[in-house]
């Protein structure tokens, strides 16, 4: 969602600030889940009412929203399905992230992975390799499980009861490491610190000696990805876990917004 500070930045480098202001409240819609009054909008945007309603009431006759006559609240339009239905075709995640990704793996000097859900498991669609001597075993086009990794971690806690369920009671929980976990209720209680935190761990679960910390791509309640750090357990201690913490949550936000 764009801040009042975020529309002056990129007012001043673009032309059409018409057309800024109105992604602006496409995105300040699409950040709430029921419709929003012409008051919402304008005060939650800080934009005064008589533009805000210009903007509005273009944007319905372009049937980019609608307005309920008896709430008066505004909703996203018709026209912006099948607007989305193409962007999804033509998004690629790997070509939005790759930059900040190598600046990750740079600032880390670790192996950087960035991976898709594909049928219950984790798809890597890039691996960076450290500079500094490391053998993983990953590769592009190969395929983690979520339940012991710092992705897939962090994908299924992006996940509702009801589709965390449903991927338990299909996926059997084999433990690859000796730190594997392997109950369900543990796993929860992860996920949970997961939500909290905002990232995800692997510590020597999914293969031993490695060290994960992950991360979801999500924007607009839309998961594109995830990306990770992996480093040899040997390398890692609490300065340093902190560190790549901190840039990885610095990488996620980059991606986000560039999205």
């Amino acid at each position: 969602m764009y801040q009042v500070e975020d529309i002056q930045l990129v007012e001043s480098k673009s032309y059409g600030t018409v057309l800024i202001k109105a992604k602006a409240i496409l995105d300040y819609l699409m950040d709430h889940d029921s419709g929003l009054t012409l008051k919402e909008i304008h005060e939650g945007m800080e934009m005064s009412k008589s533009t805000t309603l210009k903007i509005l009431t273009t944007m319905c006759e372009l049937d980019l929203l609608w307005r309920n006559d008896e709430d008066k609240k505004y909703h996203l339009g018709a026209e912006l399905i099948g607007l989305g239905q193409k962007a999804l075709a033509d998004f690629n995640i790997h070509q939005i992230a790759l930059p900040y990704l190598k600046e990750l793996r740079d600032a880390t000097e670790e192996t950087v992975h960035l991976g898709v859900e594909i049928a219950d498991h984790v798809e890597f669609l890039e691996k960076l390799e450290s500079p500094r001597s490391v053998n993983l075993k990953s590769k592009i086009g190969g395929r983690l499980n979520l339940y012991c990794s710092a992705m897939g971690k962090a994908i299924l806690a992006t996940k509702t009861p009801d589709e965390l369920e449903n991927y338990f009671d299909s996926n059997p929980l084999d433990p690859l490491t000796k730190f594997t976990l392997v109950n369900r209720k543990a796993i929860m209680k992860q996920i949970d610190v997961v939500r909290q935190n905002g990232y995800s761990i692997d510590d020597r679960e999914n293969e031993v000696e490695v060290f994960c910390i992950g991360t979801v791509l999500k924007k607009h309640n839309q998961v594109y990805g995830a990306f990770s750090v992996s480093t040899p357990y040997y390398r890692m201690d609490e300065d340093r876990e902190k560190r790549i913490i901190k840039l990885v949550l610095e990488t996620k936000e980059k991606i986000e917004q560039a999205i």
